[in-house]
């Protein structure tokens, strides 16, 4: 049995790539960098069941045994991504149709319908056959179920799909009559009479909250196939199962993990957006109760046949490979291990180049090898805490892709840019957090842009949890639609004016920034593009100095209220990330009785706190490619270079600090 700790270090590895005597040279090779685990198999379904009901085992056998064979663990995928040929000529329905109507065609991966009765009878089968197969190799230490599985656009559209849908809507709905009257289908007299008669959502103006509903129905559709899998998997496996899944959330990932053991994430970032990611770990270490694995990154670029980013700094891949770590994770495994000499991802980057040698990051790579052995004590036995957290619901995510709400608004770039970077700019680490979790342990809470506060009981746990000491940044675009993205008919809010005793007066977009928002002490309040504004109140923190209109002005647009033991910051715009940083976040720690971070002006580190088994610490990481600066709380042993530090501590660009106090 292989006898390795997290942090884990690993790579995708093909061996069907490569002739049989390539795989030990590519193991030692392994070895030599300091990899400790080895994805395969995602895409191997031909090589496993050339020909329908001949699985051919020996060969993965083979490569399990020759990583092993080097101290390297294995994680199996399943390759339900990439069914073979004679599926598809056989049951032709297995593909995917697309919006058009036309059909996939075989040879690209994930272009199948989930839904799909032969595929999922197939998919069962090579998945049952591989867990009989490997369910006792003690080298073997996860699963992988599919590959970066997520229903992009409107997802399949088959007859199969649409039957299915209509079944959805009538254990959603019961009645036809309350599907038409929650859609306000007499609108252009779009009223169905029966479920069979409501299409697929299609070749016309379609009802937003139809288009909703589907993209929910669809992505819940892949939840379950992937269960499936799981359940397989379950009867036959004792080591962690999981999916890798990509940064869109308009998937609920609780209900995709509640039958998997541990969540997978694959990403690729910039030097210009490093932070994106920081926001998914945040995020996704939450999804279950032990760290999550970082199954793909890249050491250098991604891409398929050209390559869509610039050569990245020294030490890019170092910082990055140390951030899943860092926030919660337990491995960081890079796509790939070695580039495909042929095929659609022929430039993709890799440790090694097709020839075998090292590509120019592999110092790195090698340098974060030893690196993370040397802090990984105090990693396997800490975790990130934090007392603030972000909302962050899937539902918000599709009713955004349905309903923009106004021109130039995106969502997950808002929720980064004006509420999750002004925190972690000040040294803070948030959690964000789905619809459905608890909340209780937190001090502040912001909820911005969640239209639908019914979701999940939001509004009235929050009222609770307000009422009993919370402090919660709220708004805008937050409340002002039921369940099923439709607005209230008898008031502008489901639950905000009554809770907090203000009232709206207009909501008005901005796209040509014409409104001049100031403080009540009269300095500027930056803002952008959507205004909710509110009647004249005693609590305004801001209001509406200039604008096009003169029934807008001296409007309120943020408010502060006393609620119970607890305080609510309502917000009716878009502040700026300065405002957030400087202004709201302060007075908004203040209230919860909290301090900033250490880092000044250094608003380029990523700071996560740890604790647990009686230690604490800070890790830190430089992740803009510029000079940094750190002021720590009490003296520290910085665990990389077994250094004594206190004080102030400059950073140099890309720089990591592991510090145990």
């Amino acid at each position: 049995m292989i006898n390795i700790k997290p942090p884990y270090l690993g790579c995708a590895y093909y061996p069907e790539d490569w002739p049989v005597e390539e795989i030990e040279k590519d193991a030692a090779k392994m070895k030599a960098t300091g990899i400790q685990v080895a994805r395969i198999s995602e895409f191997a379904w031909s090589c496993m069941e050339k020909t329908e009901g001949v699985f051919t085992f020996d060969w993965l056998h083979n490569v399990v045994d020759t990583l092993a064979k080097y101290g390297i663990a294995t994680v199996m995928g399943t390759p339900t991504a990439t069914p073979p040929i004679w599926l598809s000529r056989k049951y032709p329905d297995v593909m995917q149709e697309y919006e058009n109507g036309r059909r996939a065609q075989h040879g690209g991966r994930r272009h199948c319908c989930s839904n799909n009765e032969h595929y999922r009878e197939y998919s069962a089968r090579i998945v049952e056959k591989m867990a009989q197969e490997f369910a006792d190799d003690e080298n073997v230490i996860g699963w992988q179920i599919d590959n970066e599985i997520y229903a992009f656009g409107n997802g399949c559209m088959c007859p199969v799909c649409a039957e299915k849908f209509k079944q959805h809507l009538k254990e959603k709905f019961r009645t036809v009559d309350a599907l038409n009257k929650a859609w306000n289908l007499t609108i252009f007299s779009q009223e169905y009479n029966f479920f069979d008669e409501i299409p697929t959502p299609r070749d016309g103006w379609i009802n937003p909250h139809h288009r909703m509903e589907w993209k929910i129905f669809q992505q819940e559709s892949i939840v379950e196939f992937v269960t499936m899998q799981a359940e397989i998997l379950k009867k036959y496996v004792k080591v962690p199962v999981g999916t890798d899944v990509m940064p869109v959330n308009g998937m609920n990932y609780l209900h995709m993990n509640k039958k998997l053991d541990i969540v997978q994430f694959n990403h690729y970032n910039n030097p210009d957006n490093l932070s994106h990611c920081c926001l998914w770990f945040d995020f996704l270490r939450n999804v279950k109760d032990r760290p999550f694995w970082n199954t793909e990154t890249s050491t250098c670029w991604n891409g398929s046949v050209n390559i869509p980013q610039s050569v990245k700094p020294e030490g890019f891949c170092y910082a990055n490979s140390w951030l899943p770590i860092a926030l919660g994770g337990e491995a960081n495994m890079y796509w790939l291990w070695r580039t495909h000499w042929g095929g659609h991802e022929i430039m993709h980057g890799a440790v090694l180049d097709a020839c075998g040698r090292p590509m120019h990051p592999y110092g790195e790579v090698k340098k974060l090898a030893k690196d993370y052995v040397r802090a990984g004590y105090f990693l396997n036995h800490t975790k990130v805490t934090t007392p603030i957290a972000i909302h962050y619901p899937s539902h918000s995510w599709n009713f955004f892709e349905t309903q923009g709400i106004v021109q130039g608004f995106r969502y997950q770039d808002s929720v980064i840019q004006n509420y999750y970077e002004p925190i972690t700019q000040r040294g803070l680490r948030p959690d964000l957090l789905e619809a459905a979790q608890d909340f209780s342990q937190y001090k502040v809470l912001s909820t911005p842009f969640v239209p639908s506060l019914e979701n999940e009981g939001l509004g009235d746990r929050i009222r609770k949890w307000v009422e009993n000491g919370g402090v919660w940044i709220v708004g805008p675009m937050t409340d002002n639609r039921n369940i099923n993205g439709a607005r209230y008919k008898d008031r502008p809010f489901g639950m905000l004016e009554e809770f907090l005793g203000v009232r709206w007066a207009y909501a008005v977009p901005d796209l040509n920034n014409d409104i001049k928002c100031q403080w009540v002490s009269g300095q500027p309040f930056t803002s952008r593009l959507w205004y909710e504004l509110y009647e004249k109140d005693a609590d305004a923190l801001a209001t509406v100095a200039e604008a096009p209109h003169n029934a807008l002005v001296g409007k309120a647009v943020a408010i502060k209220k006393k609620i119970g033991k607890g305080v609510v910051f309502l917000l009716g715009t878009i502040p700026s990330a300065d405002v957030m940083r400087g202004n709201i976040l302060p007075l908004a720690l203040d209230a919860a009785g909290l301090t900033t971070g250490h880092i000044g002006d250094s608003h380029n580190l990523m700071v996560a706190r740890r604790e647990g088994h009686g230690m604490t610490g800070v890790v830190v990481v430089e992740y803009q490619g510029k000079p940094g600066r750190y002021t720590l709380d009490k003296p520290a042993v910085e665990l990389i270079t077994a250094r004594k530090l206190a004080g102030t501590i400059e950073l140099k660009p890309y720089q990591v600090l592991v510090l145990q106090e």
